[in-house]
C-alpha cells in the first residue's frame, strides 16, 4: 500500500479542473509537443502512451472545442485516466467546456526509474447523443516517446465498403500491414500514406483510386466530407 501511495503521489494533479489507438492493449505513441485528437462518445475511449524518467515530467491535456448541438455547447466531460502500463495504480481527472475546467495537469518529480504511462481519454457515456470535441494531450520534461513510425498503422484491420458502387463486389476489405489490400470477393489492392498528421490516404483497389482519411472508430472517410463513409471499420 505504501508503494501506491508513493507512485500516486508522483503524479500529483493540478487540474484548472495524430492517430489514436481504440485498444486499450495497444495504445498510439505520443510524439514530442502537441498531439491532437477527436473523442467521440459514438466511438469510444483514445488510449496513448509515453514514457517518464527520473526527473520533472508534466502530462497535459486540453479540452479544445466540446461539441455543439444546434449552436448550443453541450455539457460534455471527458475522462482523463493516467496508469502505469502494469495497471498497478492510476489517477483519474476531468475535464469539460468550461473554461476555468478545460486542462487537467499530471505532474511528476521522484520517478527512480523510467516507466510506461498509458493514458486514456474517454468521452461521455452516451450512445444516443453524440458528444466529445476536440483536445490536445501533451508530455513534457523528462520523458521519451514510441516510434510512430514503427508502430502498426492504424488503417490496418479490416472494413466493410459503404458507398462505393462496387460495394457488394468487394465483400469485407482487410488492409494489411505490407501496405497491399486484399477483399473476399477476390480483389486486390495497395494503399499508402499521402499526410500522416492529417491521416490522409491514398488507395488503389481494382480499378478505382481512393484519397481517404482514417477516421478512429469510423474508417475510412472522403476528407471534405467526413460524414460520408467509403470503408467502415469493423469493431472486435
Amino acid at each position: 500500500m505504501r508503494k501506491l501511495s508513493i507512485v500516486i503521489a508522483l503524479f500529483l494533479a493540478v487540474v484548472g479542473v495524430s492517430a489514436q489507438s481504440l485498444k486499450p492493449e495497444s495504445p498510439y505513441p505520443l510524439k514530442a509537443g502537441i498531439n491532437q485528437g477527436t473523442s467521440d462518445s459514438l466511438v469510444g475511449t483514445h488510449y496513448w502512451y509515453f514514457y517518464a524518467a527520473p526527473g520533472n515530467n508534466t502530462l497535459t491535456v486540453r479540452f479544445k472545442n466540446p461539441t455543439t448541438l444546434y449552436g448550443a455547447t453541450l455539457n460534455t466531460t471527458l475522462t482523463i485516466t493516467v496508469t502505469d502500463d502494469k495497471r498497478t495504480w492510476k489517477l483519474v481527472k476531468y475535464v469539460t467546456g468550461n473554461r476555468n475546467q478545460s486542462e487537467a495537469t499530471f505532474t511528476s518529480n521522484k520517478l527512480d526509474k523510467r516507466v510506461k504511462i498509458i493514458v486514456s481519454i474517454a468521452p461521455p457515456n452516451q450512445n444516443l447523443l453524440r458528444m466529445g470535441g476536440d483536445y490536445e494531450i501533451e508530455a513534457t520534461g523528462d520523458v521519451a516517446f514510441g516510434d510512430a513510425e514503427t508502430s502498426v498503422d492504424p488503417i490496418v484491420r479490416t472494413y466493410d465498403p459503404k458507398t462505393s458502387h462496387y460495394s457488394e463486389s468487394y465483400g469485407a476489405v482487410k488492409f494489411n500491414a505490407d501496405g497491399t489490400i486484399v477483399t473476399a470477393n477476390g480483389f486486390t489492392g495497395t494503399w499508402k500514406v499521402f499526410d500522416r498528421e492529417s491521416r490522409i490516404y491514398v488507395i488503389q483497389l481494382g480499378k478505382i483510386r481512393y484519397s481517404l482519411q482514417y477516421s478512429p472508430g469510423y474508417g475510412l472517410v472522403n476528407p471534405s466530407e467526413p460524414n460520408m463513409i467509403e470503408f467502415q471499420e469493423l469493431r472486435r
